[in-house]
């Protein structure tokens, strides 16, 4: 038989089509699903820590003083608010800013969990809008070392991090007590 009469035959030939495509279409599928899989992952990591520091800044901002008590029970509720992973790789600070009648930032106190690094220092730059003389803010921060599950997209880990502002609800500024 002659070769172009073979490839003729060949051409016509519709069994295993299927196997073929498949075989063509299977790699970029897994490589979606997984690429889907540890995407949706990071996003819902990184939701629960933005949440996180908006939990700390709200419940301390709706306080009439800080206690130590009360702030281990914050750093307590942090492994909560990340469930189900852990909270051990979340860092967070805690920071009451007050401004004066010329406008200018001063940091009151601020408190630190799971070696967070820095805090802000007695001065703190902040935008125009939020200088309202005579006030407070509190401010946290998370920082969390995030660790892909599958390393298929993300390649090692990265830190997730998240400031959150909040005003002195009810006693401005709060005090940091024993």
């Amino acid at each position: 038989m002659r070769f172009t009469a073979r490839l003729r035959r060949f051409a016509r030939e519709t069994r295993g089509l299927a196997a073929v495509e498949f075989a063509l279409i299977a790699p970029m599928m897994v490589f979606l699903l997984f690429g889907a899989v540890e995407l949706i992952d990071a996003l819902d990591v990184d939701q629960r820590v933005q949440n996180a520091a908006s939990s700390l800044a709200d419940v301390v901002s709706r306080d009439t003083e800080v206690s130590n008590t009360e702030l281990n029970g914050l750093w307590s509720a942090l492994d909560i608010l990340m469930y189900p992973d852990s909270s051990s790789s979340m860092s967070a600070c805690i920071t009451s800013i007050s401004i004066d009648s010329s406008g200018t930032a001063h940091t009151q106190w601020h408190e630190q969990h799971n070696g967070f690094g820095t805090c802000p220092s007695n001065s703190v730059s902040l935008s125009s809008s939020m200088l309202q003389p005579n006030s407070s803010l509190i401010v946290a921060e998370t920082h969390y070392n995030y660790t892909p599950r599958l390393n298929f997209v993300f390649n090692g880990a990265f830190q997730m991090s998240h400031v959150v502002y909040r005003r002195s609800r009810i006693v401005d500024p709060i005090p940091r007590v024993s």
